[in-house]
């Protein structure tokens, strides 16, 4: 039987792997990110240039929708 903690365990690790898939697919289009620490309010992924906010947040997206964008 699996436990509360379990589950919360299972969904934590691929919330990790999702967003260091994210990351790489950021990477490999030029946009420089970086995951964040500590909690961070302003998200998982940190990225340094506003014009590329419209091009991650159709990946996020389509990552969303398709499960994969690989």
């Amino acid at each position: 039987m699996e436990t509360d903690e379990d589950k919360l365990m299972k969904r934590l690790k691929v919330h990790r792997d999702v967003i260091g898939k994210i990351i790489k697919i950021l990477q490999k289009e030029g946009i420089k990110c970086e995951r964040t620490y500590d909690n961070d309010s302003s998200g998982d992924i940190l990225y340094y240039d506003a014009k590329y906010d419209k091009r991650v947040k159709e990946i996020v997206r389509e990552w969303n929708k398709t499960k994969k964008l690989e």
